[in-house]
C-alpha cells in the first residue's frame, strides 16, 4: 500500500493548451506502464474545459466540493457526487459556479479528442 498526503503536493499547471481557464492539478499517482492516473483538479469560477472525450480511458470523478455544469445546463456535480464517464464518450464542464475540486481517475492514457 501506497499512503499520499496531498497537502505536499504543490498545485501545478496541467498539460498546456487543455483547459480555457486557470485550472490546477495535483497528481497524485501515475503508472507510466497503462498512462492510468489518479489527480486533484482545482477549477475555477467560468468556463473550465471544452468538450471533448477520452478515447483510450474511462473516467471517474468525484466532487470533494464546488458546483460543475455541464454545457448542455442538464446535469449538476455538486459535493459528494461521483460520475463515470466510458471512453469515447463526450463531456466537458462548461460552468463552475464557483471554485470547485474533483478528484479525477483515468484508467489508461488520457489522450483527448476535442
Amino acid at each position: 500500500m501506497i499512503t499520499v498526503d496531498t497537502k505536499g503536493i504543490e498545485w501545478e499547471d496541467p498539460p498546456r493548451g487543455y483547459y480555457l481557464t486557470d485550472v490546477k492539478q495535483k497528481v497524485i499517482w501515475r503508472d507510466n506502464e497503462t498512462g492510468a492516473m489518479m489527480a486533484l483538479l482545482k477549477f475555477p469560477m467560468g468556463v473550465a474545459d471544452r468538450i471533448h472525450s477520452h478515447p483510450d480511458a474511462n473516467q471517474l470523478l468525484y466532487c470533494i466540493k464546488g458546483e460543475v455544469k455541464s454545457p448542455q445546463g442538464v446535469k449538476t456535480t455538486m459535493d459528494g457526487v461521483s460520475t463515470y464517464t466510458p471512453k469515447g464518450e463526450k463531456h466537458g464542464a462548461s460552468n463552475c459556479s464557483k471554485e470547485t475540486i474533483l478528484l479525477f481517475y483515468w484508467d489508461g492514457p488520457q489522450t483527448i479528442q476535442i
